[in-house]
């Protein structure tokens, strides 16, 4: 008896399992599958921006917290500045330069930027790059930008200190059908 109940069960998922597997099987069809792809692209604008800081020997005697602005210059259709703040920005470690760049009347705009210390012959002295940020007529920037020995390096025997600013916006992304 036991064995006939075993019979049964073998037969029933038997029955099952073919009537699964019909449905499982893709239908044969003479047509053509489609398949259709897209792309999604990112555009980038760059600029560079020299902001050239002269007399920097009386400018480093600025009281924390007080700021030297570059000119504003344009980028990706935006209009940008670099806030310099020689003794740091209130919030800035003892011994610390500030670096902040402003967007003026940005509204949701995406964008990275690095500034770079050139040195007395106009090489790379020190170098910072940013995360991507969104400004929405704000700015981002470092605190702690740089310790202020490494800046007194950089100073030209003419009493000037050159930094260099380059600014990616990201536009939005581009769908593109394939």
């Amino acid at each position: 008896m036991g064995a006939n109940f075993n019979m049964k069960s073998k037969k029933r998922n038997n029955v099952l399992v073919s009537f699964f597997e019909r449905f499982r099987r893709p239908a044969k069809t003479s047509a053509v599958d489609i398949v259709t792809s897209s792309t999604a692209i990112v555009e980038e604008v760059t600029g560079t921006h020299v902001f050239k800081i002269e007399k920097f020997s009386v400018q480093k005697l600025n009281t924390k917290g007080r700021c030297i602005q570059s000119a504003i210059f344009s980028v990706g259709g935006q209009d940008w500045n670099l806030m310099y703040y020689p003794n740091g920005h209130n919030q800035a470690k003892k011994g610390y330069a500030s670096l902040y760049l402003a967007g003026y009347k940005t509204n949701n705009v995406a964008a990275y930027w690095t500034c770079t210390v050139l040195n007395k012959k106009g090489k790379e002295l020190w170098k910072r790059e940013s995360s991507i940020f969104t400004f929405n007529g704000n700015s981002w920037g470092y605190h702690d930008y740089v310790d202020k020995w490494i800046l007194e390096s950089g100073v030209s025997k003419d009493d000037c200190l050159v930094l260099k600013i380059t600014v990616t916006v990201v536009k939005e992304s581009l769908q593109k059908c394939v």
